[in-house]
């Protein structure tokens, strides 16, 4: 979970993306009518301003991520899809509802008003538990619970595409067009960018460690944006040899509504009852 947590949320960070249930379907009309027309070129300099902008206008997004490399492999992420639908149309309360494989368990994660739910099959009984209400119980495992749940609530409150994107603006030590690319059928460029971790600010790394940061030294990020300055496809590459980890991601439906939900009445499950039902 820590692996998942760091790598995924820095992921997330650099690429901007977001999904929101508050998307429009005028937003997505035009993103599917100007996607059709060729990209106009960016700069360094236009970069993270141009693609933060387009992504805070169409707020809404899905995404696939997948982990390679012997870093991933180590880490037990490897193989590992991630999907995810999330809410950043108002900033400030961020919605995600997220799809993996974690050690082999199919794992559903929520987060909604504040509140970190996950269902991990089998060790929930296929039900969601809330970390916050867990972190509140007299449990012997809450403090296990709060902390995991202040964790994650920590590295996705700021999701705010402009500002995770213009956290690495002072941090890019190379960009360089590398060419063209057709997506999913959408015409994109191709940018390959060097970013400096020990340089970047912003919500994206404030609550990593320094020592976190200098372990991931230089990463090579390869874009494909589309004409409305969209990402369509992203590649991050950190680390090298036994430490490498890359990510993978596909991004589509852009400004198109989804409905993330926090998990009522008899989808929930305690923590009393999550550890009794392990008990056996």
């Amino acid at each position: 979970m820590a692996a998942l947590t760091t790598a995924g949320v820095l992921a997330l960070g650099l690429t901007g993306c977001g999904a929101t249930a508050g998307g429009t379907s005028d937003t997505a009309d035009a993103t599917a009518s100007a996607s059709t027309e060729a990209p106009v070129e960016l700069t360094q300099a236009s970069f993270v301003e141009e693609l933060s902008a387009a992504q805070s206008e169409a707020a809404t997004v899905h995404m696939t991520m997948t982990y390679s490399g012997a870093g991933a492999e180590s880490a037990g992420l490897a193989g590992a899809p991630l999907e995810a639908d999330v809410d950043i149309s108002d900033p400030e309360n961020p919605a995600m509802a997220m799809q993996m494989d974690l050690e082999g368990e199919a794992t559903d994660m929520v987060l909604v008003d504040g509140d970190f739910y996950m269902n991990m099959g089998e060790s929930t009984s296929g039900k969601f538990l809330s970390l916050a209400e867990a972190g509140e119980s007299d449990n012997p495992m809450a403090a296990l619970f709060k902390g995991m749940g202040d964790v994650m609530q920590s590295s996705l409150k700021d999701m705010d595409p402009a500002a995770q994107l213009q956290g690495m603006d002072g941090a890019i030590t190379s960009f360089e067009k590398t060419g063209t690319e057709t997506v999913d059928g959408v015409e994109t460029d191709v940018y390959t960018i060097v970013v400096d971790a020990t340089k970047m600010t912003g919500p994206q790394v404030d609550d990593l460690p320094e020592e976190a940061l200098a372990e991931f030294g230089e990463m090579e990020i390869v874009y494909n944006v589309d004409a409305d300055d969209l990402a369509r496809k992203l590649q991050l590459t950190m680390g090298s040899g036994a430490d490498e980890l890359v990510m993978s991601s596909t991004f589509s439906g852009w400004g198109e509504p989804v409905d993330v939900a926090a998990p009522t009445g008899d989808q929930l499950i305690t923590l009393d009852e999550m550890m009794a039902a392990t008990a056996g």
